[in-house]
């Protein structure tokens, strides 16, 4: 039996990058692959896998070694987790300053699992040399201001590559964001030859257009710095998570939910003696975070639909993004 890593893979047929180096072609053995039941698809980019050799360059996949890491998202057609991504260091979320606009609610729903699992989160601002609106600017200081790593940079330009290179030298790092941010050109711009597809926006609609149709691991030519390219979403359902345990998804409300009166069980809603109300109101937490909280604990809960408090300006209207 022989660990390989999953590169891509379709239709339950996968390249595996095995241990010597080579890149093989795997089946899955049988209908279900152990370890991986409970999920949509059997496998992501990341993944390790148990195979065994068949035929000359090909092979079958045994079994699913535990993941250390996972981003996901909640297929709604098959009504289950489906795994987009394995095994990653570090998660990075790509946004642009424009064309598409700036997407904060979608930001917050990448984070939830890094954030719940303490794994290194960066939210990369591309085509910073079409100008970052003041608006942008005080919400990715916002970011930072909670914990989460920032950068900027332009693609295009080239400005910023250099740092994030260096930031994920010698680690596996998965890129998600929505369509047409730039995913992959920032891949393409880290290492010349990479040759990952590149679509464009509509301007009309300010939506990108679907190129990468399914996550693809690429090896660097440092032989150790590995970067997973995920398809860009539209929507990005997080249903799966327990209720009770989303506000520990959002460092903000977490450092501040313990002085609740009613402790563990306050939703954070209209409960008497809310401590995380009580920051929103005082400017401790950004009230568009504790709405994108809010839109998702609805989702979560599936029992009823967010109402926006009145009197509360909204900053991001529900047709402004389609991930909510």
């Amino acid at each position: 039996m022989s660990l390989g890593t999953v590169l891509s893979g379709a239709n339950n047929v996968f390249s595996l990058l095995a241990e010597d180096g080579s890149i093989v072609r795997c089946a899955l053995k049988g209908k279900k692959l152990k370890g991986a039941e409970r999920f949509y698809n059997p496998l992501a980019a990341g993944d390790v896998v148990e195979w065994e050799a068949a035929s000359a360059g090909t092979g079958m996949i045994q079994s699913l070694v535990p993941r250390k890491s996972l981003f996901w998202r909640y297929n709604e057609k098959g009504k289950a987790i489906q795994a987009i991504a394995a095994n990653m260091d570090v998660l990075v979320c790509v946004t642009s300053a424009a064309l598409p606009p700036f997407r904060p609610r979608f930001i917050d729903r990448v984070s939830l699992e890094p954030s719940s699992e303490r794994l290194p989160f960066i939210i990369a601002l591309n085509k910073t040399d079409l100008g970052i609106e003041d608006e942008v600017a005080e919400r990715m200081e916002d970011y930072r201001r909670i914990g989460f790593e920032t950068m900027e940079l332009s693609a295009d330009a080239g400005e910023g590559v250099d740092a994030l290179r260096k930031r994920i030298a010698g680690k596996t790092s998965a890129f998600v964001g929505q369509s047409g941010v730039g995913k992959s050109s920032i891949l393409n711009a880290l290492e010349a030859g990479l040759g990952l597809k590149v679509g464009e926006v509509c301007e009309k609609f300010e939506r990108g257009r679907h190129t990468t149709v399914a996550a693809v691991l690429s090896v660097l030519s440092d032989g150790e710095t590995r970067v997973i390219d995920t398809p860009g979403f539209r929507r990005l359902a997080v249903r799966g998570i327990d209720p009770a345990t989303l506000g520990a998804c959002f460092p903000e409300i977490r450092g501040i939910s313990a002085r609740c009166a009613l402790g563990a069980r306050c939703k954070h809603q209209d409960e008497p003696g809310c401590a995380v109300a009580a920051a929103v109101e005082d400017g401790l937490i950004h009230e568009d975070r504790y709405e994108s909280y809010a839109r998702i604990l609805a989702e979560l809960e599936d029992t009823r639909a967010y109402a926006k408090k009145a009197g509360k300006p909204r900053r991001y209207e529900e047709d402004d993004y389609e991930d909510a």
